[in-house]
């Protein structure tokens, strides 16, 4: 009997949160808002990190590392407000695909969450070569999760 109070009790805060989630959004332009206050930043900094793999900014360590912990903490935000209803409507690049294929953009977002946390990782290390490498992983992940639900 504990077993299963303890296991309803778990489910309705599971369902709180989720509730929580999506409440948050409860117009379609907060969940459009957030996600471009989300994505802005994230290609902020992932510019700047970006400038230094190109040559076109001296390599700061320090600078590096903290850009990209900044990308992966940053890249876990915005995929709830992508999935909030009518968060394709409005001023917005998302397809409708995206809401259509919930499973695909959700696993898309994952790899890109994943990648980028992999370059907070490869940045912490200060090795340029090795973080060259893991941002174009990153940045690869970007672009195809760009390349199918966003419209240019």
């Amino acid at each position: 009997m504990k077993k299963v109070l303890r296991w309803g009790v778990c489910g309705l805060f599971v369902m709180g949160v989720f509730g929580m989630a999506y409440a948050q959004f409860a117009k379609p332009e907060d969940a459009i808002g957030y996600r471009k206050g989300a994505m802005t930043l994230i290609g902020h900094h992932f510019s700047r990190i970006g400038a230094v793999v190109q040559g076109k900014a001296p390599f700061d360590k320090g600078a590096v590392a903290k850009d990209a912990e900044l990308v992966a903490t940053l890249s876990t935000l915005p995929w709830d407000a992508f999935m909030a209803p009518g968060a394709e409507k409005g001023q917005t690049h998302l397809k409708a695909e995206a809401l259509k294929d919930k499973e695909g953009f959700r696993a898309a977002a994952d790899a890109t969450v994943a990648e980028t946390a992999r370059l907070s990782q490869v940045a912490a290390t200060g090795d340029l070569d090795v973080i060259k490498t893991q941002f174009g992983a990153a940045g690869k992940s970007c672009k195809g999760c760009h390349e199918k639900y966003r419209t240019h």
